[in-house]
């Protein structure tokens, strides 16, 4: 799957649980201080990753989330290499 794929499906999931417009969502991002978002937000658009993808993150992985690039990265690490 392509990096372009991956993160138009995490500005989707992003769009989902927030409201926030898919075209407002910059590739680079910061939940934060970009979008505004807390970090139940932020746990809820994990979950809706981790689902969409059928990939399972470490506590200390979703921990480190902060960017769409970070979320894309964690995909990535956990997709199987077959699909990635």
């Amino acid at each position: 799957m392509e990096i372009q794929e991956i993160r138009e499906i995490v500005k989707q999931a992003i769009n989902k649980v927030t409201g926030v417009d898919v075209a407002a969502i910059s590739d680079s991002a910061s939940y934060e201080q970009d979008l505004g978002l807390d970090s139940l937000s932020i746990l809820e658009i994990a979950v809706d990753i981790e689902s969409q993808f059928k990939i399972q993150a470490t506590d200390e992985e979703l921990a480190a989330i902060q960017t769409i690039d970070d979320t894309v990265n964690l995909v990535r690490r956990r997709m199987p290499a077959e699909v990635a």
